[in-house]
């Protein structure tokens, strides 16, 4: 039995309210990340805001690029 499982109580209980604690908090995680990204894109879909973010990343990139050549 896994470290985390109590000798003392039902063990099958025990192991499906884990499980099933581990599905709600993953449920909730997805939630949130699906609900940040939709989100992000509205913001994104903004052409002001687009332009802008693609130059920030394509000057990052050079930089990297630099970085990994000086390296």
């Amino acid at each position: 039995m896994p470290q985390f499982v109590h000798g003392g109580g039902s063990t099958t209980r025990q192991i499906f309210l884990l499980g099933l604690l581990d599905v709600l908090i993953g449920v909730a995680y997805w939630f949130a990340l699906v609900a940040v990204a939709a989100r992000l894109r509205a913001i994104l879909a903004r052409p002001r805001i687009r332009d802008r973010w693609e130059l920030t990343t394509g000057w990052l990139f050079i930089a990297i690029g630099i970085g990994v050549a000086a390296a």
